[in-house]
């Protein structure tokens, strides 16, 4: 069992609409690492990751609101993308960390690149697993009124499962399949037990995906004003790969002239929950990026 295995402590951070659930890996330490997950998953997601990275690094792992055991944002509204860029934002200010590095998967990366925009210095890099931005809104009026569209959430109900049954959707009903061994890390915060069978944490809400509603030249705009480094861990066999590909091209060129980006890019064999399936295909990659001294210079 490794170190940081051995010293986990769950906390509770407050926040205006009650906690982010947050799993704390080992002491205090001078270097900090905030790790975020993807839609629908958990902190347990990088579980099996954590366990091959430095044990000179602390490492806090939240469940974003909506997700695991995190309070769900009010309800009676849709959800708001910069709703969950905000979270980190109040999650740093509780920890009391001025910056620190930030690990992510996917959705975890979407709105951690954004908040480096919004609040400049407070990331000194992103170690990225499969997930960049979120794609322009081609037809915004539909999607605006698919998330204010009620019966979406009136058709959810507390339906309750046996943990096999569980365990296969955690496997098998999500874009990508998982594991035996990367759904069981899932599984404990991903429900809640009722008497000998288990609901699902997760908010109904996030029924629909969250992106912000921008347009493709505000989504530009945006990306000339990043200057913090990045490292994109790519899963060659996930179903986004060819996507994530080309509009990291597309980024790569419109960041060029900014001297303080470094934008690297490294292909793995696996799909889009490969640090969770294979963690120790990406562990090399990450503590490589880890030894590395770039960090945003803002």
């Amino acid at each position: 069992m490794s170190q940081l295995k051995q010293q986990i402590v769950k906390e509770n951070l407050p926040v205006p609409w009650g906690h982010i659930a947050a799993k704390i890996y080992g002491p205090p330490k001078e270097k900090k690492i905030l790790v975020v997950h993807g839609t629908l998953d958990n902190s347990g997601s990088f579980d099996r990751l954590i366990e091959l990275l430095p044990y000179e690094y602390q490492y806090v792992s939240i469940d974003l609101p909506g997700h695991g055991f995190s309070s769900h944002f009010p309800p009676g509204l849709p959800l708001q993308y910069f709703d969950y860029v905000y979270t980190i934002f109040l999650v740093l200010n509780t920890l009391k960390w001025k910056t620190c590095i930030y690990l992510s998967h996917s959705f975890g990366t979407q709105i951690g690149v954004d908040f480096s925009v919004l609040y400049p210095g407070r990331l000194q890099k992103i170690i990225s697993l499969d997930g960049l931005v979120p794609l322009p809104i081609e037809d915004t009026i539909n999607h605006i009124k698919r998330i204010y569209s009620l019966d979406v959430y009136d058709k959810v109900k507390d339906t309750l499962y046996t943990k096999e049954e569980v365990i296969y959707a955690l496997q098998y009903k999500r874009r990508e399949a998982l594991n035996s061994e990367a759904a069981e890390a899932m599984f404990t915060r991903a429900v809640t037990k009722v008497g000998d069978k288990y609901k699902y944490n997760r908010d109904p809400r996030l029924r629909i995906m969250v992106r912000p509603v921008f347009t493709k030249q505000q989504r530009i705009h945006f990306w000339q004003k990043f200057s913090t480094p990045i490292f994109v861990i790519v899963a060659n066999k996930s179903n986004q790969y060819v996507k994530l590909m080309t509009i990291m091209e597309d980024i790569k060129n419109i960041v060029a002239n900014n001297c303080n980006s470094k934008f690297i890019v490294v292909p793995v064999i696996g799909n889009h929950d490969v640090h969770n399936n294979y963690p120790e295909r990406v562990a090399p990659y990450v503590c490589e990026f880890l030894k590395d001294d770039t960090r945003s210079k803002l």
